[in-house]
């Protein structure tokens, strides 16, 4: 059985995942989770399942979007979860979600569901708002 975690516990994990992903580090990223991490991204076509998974997903990523600026609305935490809402301020120099970027800023709501097992992220369930994405980029 899993050890419930303190609420400054869950923070601290997810704050180190946020640091690696800020400094667009996979390997740090992929500290942060499970071997068998559930990564689900609302939108997208399946939920990816392991570090190599997600790994890739990341790459694409950092390929499309540089995050600037992030700005907390919202966490809620509880015993080995944490529900994280912010406004996301990035730089579209590829093609997020198959859209054009141009190098153009993009700014949009992230809203995030961390499941926490054994000391490290178990499932990723991530919702963007897509047609602000759209609305801008289009």
């Amino acid at each position: 059985m899993t050890k419930e975690l303190s609420p400054a516990e869950v923070t601290r994990i997810i704050d180190d995942h946020f640091k690696a992903e800020a400094t667009m580090n996979i390997d740090a990223i992929m500290a942060t989770y499970t071997d068998d991490i559930e990564f689900d991204v609302g939108g997208m076509p399946e939920v990816l399942r392991g570090k190599q998974a997600a790994a890739g997903f990341y790459k694409q990523l950092f390929s499309d979007l540089v995050t600037e600026k992030v700005t907390p609305l919202r966490r809620l935490v509880g015993p080995n979860f944490m529900i994280d809402d912010s406004i996301f301020e990035c730089r579209a120099i590829g093609r997020p979600f198959g859209i054009e970027g141009k190098n153009r800023p993009v700014k949009f709501r992230l809203m995030h569901i961390f499941e926490i097992r054994d000391g490290r992220i178990s499932r990723e369930n991530a919702w963007l708002d897509m047609g602000a994405i759209q609305r801008q980029l289009s």
